[in-house]
């Protein structure tokens, strides 16, 4: 079955809206060439674009269930022009340090509010295909953000708030024709019972035992992937390699996610839920310990494809595991958690691994993650036979495919209240 129009449009947008993204990294190059931050306040700066990935995924995601994923990626498009707009010529220190916030609030709020509104789109048996489909385009756009990120930074530097400025029209130009029913729910009016909503929303996902376990196994899982931001290149460069043999390697991952993204939903088929998520955090545990071994750049190019595969495995696999077991009108809340336990291990696992391996060395690092990897593995195992695992059954039913007109529909009837391919906010 194809995947309707109306997703390819929010396919487009996102994959538009990551190209001209604001970059942590070509902001801090942006501040110190314009000397506009010092060694003293660029930390600072990172430190509190940060703390908005992390938290705007988290709120995002309940947001978008309170108001509509679709209204969510919307109104949030005319904020991160004013906050692009609002970058231009800034030069006072501590603005620049809200607009960061800001900044990296927006790189995370629409990623739970893609997922709710993917679940919207399609059958829960296409959903797995839709957002692996969704990643490759996520890829792209991160594989070439960087390459015109340069390219503007070296012409005329305010161009990078342009670019983001552009690309944020455009994400809410294309998602805005999306028919979805966005009807809030019975009884959520008032500010008391908004409040509420919002913070039970923040902890809902956590209260369940097996969810627990699964975002705690996320976040120690991240915390070995995440070394490709940190220790992997430094120890790239420590074994001779030069910056531009880094970058190839690196890119190869891309290529590779854009590959066989698309693929993984067929591999996939006819297994158990935790069944894939075993296979990808042994691999990734197999393909950052195999960098102990590594002192060449082709056996950090064979490491390198077999944690890729582990990742490719992992990120649809992890989001449609928790689609699965969303209650009705909370897809994005429970993405969000996700996002949530991924990017704590932004904030950790980057400082922990470099501390390692300047204590004990690169290989103690490597191998550390090979057995830290293993027991996310077996964490996963065990998860499989906690009571409560089961998601429950998808409806047979499925929906005609969404008209992409402005969204005008009256409220439609509850169901049973399962997950299905029509649901609701």
């Amino acid at each position: 079955m194809a995947l309707p129009k109306a997703f390819w449009l929010l396919w487009t947008g996102q994959t538009l809206n990551r190209i001209g993204l604001l970059a942590p990294a070509f902001l801090v190059l942006y501040l110190e060439q314009g000397d506009i931050t010092d060694a003293s306040t660029t930390p600072v700066i990172v430190g509190l674009f940060a703390f908005g990935v992390l938290a705007g995924g988290l709120v995002g995601g309940v947001v978008a269930d309170m108001a509509g994923a679709r209204r969510t990626i919307i109104l949030a498009q005319p904020v991160a022009v004013l906050t692009a707009l609002l970058f231009i010529g800034m030069a006072d220190i501590y603005l620049i340090g809200l607009l960061s916030l800001a900044a990296g609030v927006l790189s995370t709020v629409d990623r739970p509010a893609g997922a709710g509104l993917i679940a919207k789109l399609v059958p829960q048996e296409q959903f797995a295909r839709a957002y692996s489909m969704y990643l490759v385009g996520f890829n792209i756009g991160m594989a070439l953000g960087p390459v015109l990120a340069g390219f503007l930074l070296a012409i005329y530097p305010p161009a990078l708030f342009i670019s983001w400025l552009v690309s944020s029209l455009l994400y809410a130009v294309l998602v805005w024709p999306l028919s979805v029913d966005e009807t809030k729910p019975t009884g959520t009016r008032g500010s008391t019972t908004g409040v509420r909503r919002f913070t039970s929303g923040l902890v809902e996902p956590f209260r369940s035992p097996v969810l627990l376990v699964f975002l705690s196994l996320t976040s120690l899982l991240a915390c070995i992937y995440l070394q490709i931001n940190s220790a992997l290149p430094l120890d790239m460069h420590d074994e001779g390699m030069t910056t531009s043999e880094i970058g190839i390697v690196l890119a190869i991952n891309a290529v590779l996610s854009v590959a066989l993204l698309p693929l993984v939903p067929r591999i996939v088929k006819g297994m158990r839920d935790e069944v894939p998520l075993v296979m990808a955090a042994a691999l990734i545990a197999l393909g950052f310990g195999m960098n102990a071994f590594a002192h060449e750049m082709s056996v950090f190019i064979v490491a390198l494809v077999v944690w890729t595969l582990g990742e490719v495995l992992w990120a649809p696999m992890s989001a449609t595991f928790l689609a699965k077991r969303a209650p009705e009108g909370r897809t994005s809340t429970y993405q969000g958690a996700f996002f949530f336990a991924w990017n704590v291990a932004f904030t950790v696992g980057g400082p922990v691994g470099i501390t390692v391996a300047n204590a004990f060395g690169y290989d103690v690092l490597w191998i550390s993650t090979f057995v830290l990897g293993i027991i996310v593995s077996f964490g996963l195992v065990l998860m499989g036979r906690m009571p409560g695992f089961n998601a429950p059954a998808a409806e047979p039913a499925v929906p005609a495919e969404p008209s992409v007109e402005t969204t005008t529909e009256a409220p439609r009837p509850r169901d049973s209240g399962k997950w299905t391919p029509a649901e609701r906010e």
